[in-house]
């Protein structure tokens, strides 16, 4: 008894599986020059080095945008974690870049990210506003984080609007949990700064009076 075409078949298969692991090889090594590039951006966003982020921010979207094309036809490589890990360092940087100027906060669907990844990317954010404020605290500007801190909370609300299964949402729950430690750190540390620069304004006011 012969069996025939299990070799056409395998020989379809072979050659899918060969496209697949392309793809996967291109898509990986761009997943890891996207984060690479928004660590790179966020550190510059956080030096005031705003033309490097804006260039590192650029090519990093053209890299989003290049990873899509590639996996456009592989789901399944698309979804198995690294290329959403990934998208989200780069909506991170980008909406951390588009609150500091004071603009809109970019979609997911302008980012051309999954929803999860862009999700998490928000979670991310408000860890990078703390940072933010901390440098405003330290350069004697605590009134000026008190913005910041409220956009905090309203990200953190808006997270937790979002009760899915991890399986949806990629472990946007612990973040959640993280972010909410962070925003009640960062609250206190708002507050004690601002009673230290009305006491300081105080004394020195005192200190004139009694010249």
């Amino acid at each position: 008894m012969q069996h025939h075409g299990i070799k056409d078949i395998c020989d379809t298969i072979r050659v899918r599986f060969d496209s697949m692991d392309k793809a996967r090889e291109q898509s990986l090594a761009l997943s890891r020059k996207i984060t690479r590039n928004s660590g790179d951006a966020i550190k510059a966003i956080h030096r005031e080095e705003w033309e490097q982020s804006a260039r590192l921010i650029d090519e990093t979207r053209a890299l989003v945008l290049q990873v899509n094309e590639i996996l456009r036809d592989f789901p399944d490589i698309y979804y198995s974690g690294y290329v959403g890990n990934a998208q989200t360092e780069y909506a991170e940087v980008s909406i951390l870049n588009a609150v500091l100027h004071g603009e809109n906060i970019p979609s997911p669907d302008q980012l051309n990210v999954d929803y999860a990844a862009y999700l998490n990317g928000v979670g991310d954010t408000i860890g990078e506003l703390r940072r933010h404020i901390l440098d405003q605290i330290r350069t004697g500007r605590p009134e000026e984080g008190e913005q910041y801190l409220d956009l905090m909370d309203e990200l953190y609300t808006e997270l937790m609007s979002f009760d899915y299964p991890d399986a949806i949402t990629h472990g946007l729950r612990k973040k959640t949990d993280v972010a909410r430690s962070l925003i009640e750190r960062t609250r206190g540390e708002i507050t004690n700064a601002l009673q230290i620069k009305d006491l300081k304004q105080a004394m020195g006011s005192f200190e004139q009076k009694i010249k």
